[in-house]
């Protein structure tokens, strides 16, 4: 099974609606071979078509169903930086 086959595989067997899926998927595509991406809010708002407040409940929803780790980045002077998202 190659790995789009994969992926696909396993984003269709996740506990959450298609909105949720959509954006599990996305967040693999442009994670790194670890499985880790620091992406804002607002991008991946535009890259999906849909609001902002649609992605943050769906990154909670598939953070506390355990299939994403979302973790604050901040700079050295304290200013909040993009989250880093983690696919598991």
């Amino acid at each position: 099974m190659d790995d789009n086959t994969l992926k696909y595989k396993v984003a269709g067997n996740l506990k959450t609606n298609i909105t949720g899926k959509y954006l599990y998927t996305l967040l693999y595509d442009l994670s790194n071979g670890q499985g880790r991406i620091q992406i804002s809010i607002g991008k991946l708002s535009s890259i999906l078509k849909i609001s902002e407040s649609a992605v943050r409940s769906n990154l909670h929803r598939l953070e506390q169903k355990g299939y994403i780790h979302i973790r604050e980045v901040y700079e050295d002077d304290g200013t909040r930086k993009a989250n880093e998202y983690i696919v598991k």
